[in-house]
């Protein structure tokens, strides 16, 4: 056999490439452990140092043997003739041999200590057939580690992802193999198997626009999406709170969100999605998880350790495929699946929360509620309500029950709550089967007290079981299935009382009449003794009247339910190829079902006075009445509730690149059941069923220029034959102008751009009446049987009772129309650091469903106003984001962004009568802006009174009343000085701002929100009217005297109920824009875990100081937003 020993080099004959492969084969593990026994030392990581000028090939090989002990494999005369030029430096070995061999049509293998070089069309060289393994690291360009980069065998099925460390392991079937390493936002790399540790860089891609996006019925590349659609990191959704629309505002560009409170259970955001577009019922968007039509509930609970990805469809080529339901805007949501991992993924988080009001409302203590009083009877001439003898004795605390001085607020409600919440989820399957299942549970308590007395709870909480299994099969090389459940279970428990009625209560019960709970005189009773006093404004049933205590209304029982809500789905995936490449088909059947059961347990409580007390040696002794008398046990009554529904969807989609062009195509029917599982009427008891078909065309050329039409024909039962169905088109349009090549030059900084435009018309299908009610067909009169009594005979002397219309048909009722327009642009800079997208938006929504307001009295309709579509309103507005990151240092890692939404609506048609004065018109002015008078200060004295326009409002001015502006200068004040006042009562802007950083294993984050142009008005505050109404701290701090004329409160009067004071006006007018820290965190990860502290709504900026500004108008009487500190822990294996 011709071969030889060269400087260590292993020569072969070039005509025996099988015995060259069978000799490694049977050899090469002897021949390494052989070396490597006689300590000679070689890797990929040693340095070479050559200056050559045209010299052998061989002769330089046999240079770098000597310095580095590498021995290289390469077929007898390969390189005989080869020559080269180099100089390198303490080059490592792989720049050496990319050099060396650069220009040539030869290449190489490393494997540990020996090189095997091989011509480029020579692939038969193989090193080993067992299973061998890859491991290494991926770090950004900066040095940072990244996460969760795919790291997959070219060829099969093989793949991983890098951990938080950017470490990752693989096993490859061959020497030969090629590993594809790709994240979205990097340029995607090959390399070469290598038994040594590979390091890997990854540059950020100049075009970001490879990331996916998903739209109506499918997905599509960043790069081609000409409609404004929002996409969400499913790790910004990870916020310290059980419901997810709490993670909206500020975060999300295009939603306009507010939360008004933070009852467990019904904790949930209000949001619109570029504000509010309508006034004729609710401006909900449509939800699709999984392309199953949700609920806002199931959205809420929806845990987002379980979300892939969140689009929010805002335009309407996003939303023109839903016709008549996409008026609103459409979230779009998929849930993760698994995949042919290298191993299971599986993640777990726990965390301990502790939640406490923001703000609670402060009551005055008795003292300065009783002297309060009596100046209040003053101001009218009457007598004071309290001696000084009982002011004094409370004030000095001499007993709790004699001399009360309670505190309501604390005596029912704890500072602080304890809640918990974990999720466990693995990730996992093979080249036949993937699999992703989520485990969650929610355990949230609300503040409620408990009495000690009894054996139930009824404190408000929740606990929340979710399961969410995603399994995909695959049928053939060309069908998939997949099988969707996601199942939640909802155990509530809470008072009888509901928190509303709770908290209005509380207002109406006063510190200084009775205790909230009155000891026994001797030994044990059978029931709580509860503090009342007879003669108050309540009646009792029982033929006298009393106060409210909150507190008996609170423990005297509790209401329970539990809430099974399960939905499967199975959506089959057809790839249609060996009838046309680029043609697919899928289809998707869910089912939902919700089934709700209710019990309400109560009982009546057992109220006493004191009629009588005795004082001796500092210690009292009482006498008791009894007021009413209750009940010791349980009281039951049980309902039940739910729905069900079922989506159909069959899509058919298109897709080919030919050249330069891509075209793309999609058709998709869609049908819509739902049906109440326990109806309360017979029309209630029918199904709400929608169907209808839509279109998508797609144009690409040269990733340039992008053309996109969408349409959706469709159809709802609420309207009459001949009207249900609608067609709703949109046209769409990007420029990439980025990728013209008169752009090159400027690439470097401006990495991308876009322009986008696009129009269309969408609808609204729901249908409400003034009320704020559903209204179910419309088109079609309702009629009561015995509606009404009619008289007829000699002296109109007979009855009888008949039918009656109740309602009266609009025949021609049909959909809202939305049509829209928008304009945007995306852009990237700086090797992609700096993003900004930015929409203009305007809306014309017409055919508004509403009940008309102008009917002549002739028309004979007095008591049945008749339906029409003929509201009218225009919303306009901006929204975008704005994003930086850098890799400051190797350990320093920062991220800034940032949000804003803006969008502003005026009313342009609601059938308004003509008004006498043009401001007292709605026509051109905003929804949801406060009508009422112009406040100008106080009267400050009679002279004042005297000398102003008349108060027609009320006949008992006084000084320290408030002062109204006579608009129309008529000399009186009245209601035709109303006017409309104020900024809406919804934000017209929200904004939200960041910044996180990660240094080496720390890393940090800090999130603010905000809003703009938004007023709220106090309402319900005002101190014994009636009598028993409690007085607020920031009233008894500042009320009108003579010696504080400037005070936010009036003249502290009783019985308000006519006083002009009280109208809606300025005065009660209040800025309600915020900033808040929302959300603060910081966590510490080494290898697979990470502990965090987090916290939300940590600190409030307004301008407004008596409540919590998000609550909205009112009193502040109402269940309120929690302040959260948690601490927890995620593991990833």
């Amino acid at each position: 056999m011709n071969k030889f020993f060269y400087s260590k080099a292993f020569l072969c004959p070039k005509n025996k490439e099988r015995l060259l492969n069978n000799f490694i084969k049977m050899k090469l593990t002897g021949f390494i452990l052989a070396a490597s026994s006689l300590g000679v030392y070689a890797s990929t990581s040693a340095q070479v140092t050559v200056n050559v000028n045209n010299a052998k090939v061989e002769g330089v090989l046999k240079n770098i043997t000597g310095q580095t002990g590498v021995r290289f494999i390469y077929e007898e005369g390969l390189l005989k003739n080869l020559r080269t030029s180099v100089v390198l430096k303490n080059a490592p070995l792989e720049v050496s041999l990319n050099k060396i061999f650069s220009n040539s049509k030869y290449s190489y293998i490393v494997h540990g200590t020996t090189v095997v070089i091989k011509s480029n069309g020579n692939n038969n060289v193989v090193i080993a057939q067992q299973e061998l393994t890859l491991k290494g690291v991926v770090h950004d360009s900066e040095g940072k580690p990244l996460a969760n980069v795919t790291i997959a065998e070219i060829g099969s099925n093989r793949n991983t992802q890098t951990d938080s460390d950017g470490k990752f392991t693989l096993r490859v079937s061959s020497t030969l193999s090629k590993v594809r390493i790709n994240i979205v936002g990097y340029d995607t790399q090959t390399i070469a198997y290598s038994n040594s540790l590979v390091s890997v860089v990854m540059n950020t891609t100049s075009n970001q626009m490879d990331e996916v996006v998903v739209v109506g019925f499918g997905k599509q590349k960043k790069e081609s999406v000409v409609g404004a659609i929002s996409s969400v990191s499913a790790k910004d959704l990870k916020v310290p709170t059980s419901t997810l629309s709490n993670a909206f505002a500020g975060r999300v560009a295009g939603i306009i969100a507010v939360q008004r409170g933070a009852e467990p259970g019904a904790d949930g955001s209000n949001f619109w999605v570029r504000g509010i577009s309508t006034f004729a019922g609710p401006s909900n968007p449509l939800i699709f998880i999984d392309g199953i039509e949700s609920s806002i509930t199931d959205m809420n609970n929806l845990p987002p350790e379980a979300i892939d990805n969140f689009s929010l469809l805002k335009d309407a080529s996003a939303t023109a495929l839903y016709g008549a339901r996409g008026a609103n805007g459409v979230l779009m949501i998929t849930t993760k699946r698994g995949g042919d991992f290298d191993k299971a993924r599986v993640n777990f988080r726990i965390e301990n929360t502790f939640a406490s009001p923001t703000r609670p409302v402060k009551f005055s203590n008795a003292v300065d509620y009783m002297n309060a009083f009596n100046y209040a009877l003053s101001n009218r001439g009457l007598a004071p309500r309290f001696s000084d003898e009982k002011i004094t004795n409370t004030q000095n605390h001499l007993d709790p029950i004699a001399y009360p001085d309670v505190d309501w607020y604390s005596t029912l409600f704890k500072d602080m709550s304890m809640n918990q919440y974990a999720n466990f989820n693995v990730a996992g399957g093979g080249k036949k089967a993937d699999y992703f299942v989520s485990a969650n549970f929610n355990n949230d308590n609300g503040f409620l007290k408990k009495d000690p007395f009894n054996s139930f709870d009824n404190n408000i909480k929740i606990r929340k079981y979710n399961l969410i299994a995603n399994v995909g099969v695959s049928l053939s090389n060309t069908t998939k299935a997949v099988i969707r459940v996601n199942s939640r279970l909802d155990d509530y428990n809470g008072s009888a009382v509901t928190s509303g009625e709770l908290y209005s209560r509380l207002f109406l019960a006063p510190p200084a009449l009775f205790a909230p709970v009155l000891p026994p005189n001797a030994g044990a009773t059978d029931h709580i003794m509860f503090g009342n006093l007879n003669g108050g404004p309540i009646p009792s049933g029982t033929g006298n009247n009393i106060y409210y205590n909150p507190y008996a209304n609170m423990v005297s029982g509790y209401r329970s339910s539990f809430t099974a809500t399960n939905m499967g789905a199975i959506e089959l995936n057809q790839d249609m190829k060996f009838l046309l490449d680029g043609l697919n088909i899928k289809g998707l059947l869910s089912f939902t079902n919700v089934s709700k059961s209710n019990n309400l347990r109560t009982s009546s409580p057992f109220y006493y006075e004191v009629s009588d007390f005795k004082e001796t040696d500092g210690k009292y002794d009482y006498t008791y009445r009894n007021v009413t008398r209750g009940t010791t046990a349980l009281s039951t009554s049980l309902s039940s509730e739910g729905d069900r529904l079922m989506n159909i969807n069959f899509v058919v989609d298109y897709a080919k690149q030919f050249k330069e062009h891509k075209v793309g195509a999609m058709l998709a029917y869609l049908s819509r059941d739902y049906s109440p599982n326990n109806p309360s009427s017979f029309v209630a008891s029918l199904p709400t069923r929608n169907q209808g078909i839509a279109g998508r065309l797609t144009y690409g050329y040269k990733d340039t220029y992008f053309f996109e039409g969408n349409f959706g024909y469709n159809g709802s039962e609420a309207f009459a034959e001949g009207k249900r169905f609608g067609f709703f088109p949109s046209l769409a349009a990007g420029y990439m102008i980025s990728n013209e090549r008169f752009w090159e030059p400027l690439k470097a900084t401006i990495n991308s751009l876009k322009f986008r435009g696009s129009w269309g018309i969408v609808g609204n299908a729901s249908v409400y009446n003034s009320s704020g009610a559903a209204v179910r067909f419309p088109y079609l009169e309702e009629v009561n049987l015995n509606g009404a009594s009619y008289t007829f005979g000699n002296n109109w002397q007979t009855t009888q009772s008949g039918a009656v219309i109740s309602k009266l048909g609009y025949p021609g009722a049909t959909w809202e129309k939305g049509t829209k327009i928008n304009a945007g642009l995306d852009l990237s800079m700086f090797n992609d650091k700096l993003s900004l997208t930015a929409d203009w938006f305007t809306e014309t929504r017409s055919n508004i469903f509403m009940q008309r307001q102008v009917v002549p009295a002739e028309v004979g309709v007095v008591g049945l106003t008749p339906y029409a579509n003929i509201g009218k309103v225009k919303s306009s507005g901006v929204d975008g984001n704005l994003s930086y990151q850098q890799q400051l240092t190797p350990d320093l890692y920062v991220n800034l962004r940032g949000t804003f939404t803006y969008s502003k609506n005026k009313l342009l048609d609601r059938d308004e009568p003509t008004q006498l004065f043009s401001y007292q018109s709605a026509i051109g002015r905003p929804l949801n802006v406060g009508y009422g008078y112009t406040a100008i200060g106080y009267y400050q004295d009679d002279a004042d009174i005297a000398n102003s326009p008349e108060n027609t409002l009320s006949k008992d001015l006084k000084p320290g009343d408030i002062k109204y502006m006579d608009l129309n200068n008529d000399g009186k004040i009245d209601a035709f000085d109303k006017s409309y006042i104020g900024n809406p009562t919804v934000p017209q802007i929200v904004y939200g701002f960041g910044a996180s950083a990660k240094y080496k294993k720390v890393d940090f984050s800090l999130f603010f929100q905000g809003t703009a142009k938004v007023s709220l008005f106090v309402s319900g505050i005002h101190p014994f009217s009636p009598e028993s109404s409690a007085l607020l701290q920031y009233i008894a701090d500042d009320y009108w005297t003579e010696n504080n004329t400037a005070a936010m409160y009036p003249r502290m009067i009783t019985n308000v109920a006519y006083h002009s004071n009280f109208e809606t006006s300025t005065h009660w007018m209040r800025d309600a824009s915020f900033i808040r820290l929302k959300n603060a965190e910081i966590g510490f990860t080494h290898k697979f875990a990470r502990i965090f502290v987090a916290g939300q709504n940590l600190l409030t900026f307004s301008k407004f100081k008596y409540w919590d500004v998000e609550l909205g108008g009112g009193n502040g009487l109402k269940y309120p937003n929690n302040r959260i500190v948690s601490v927890g822990a995620q593991f990833n294996f």
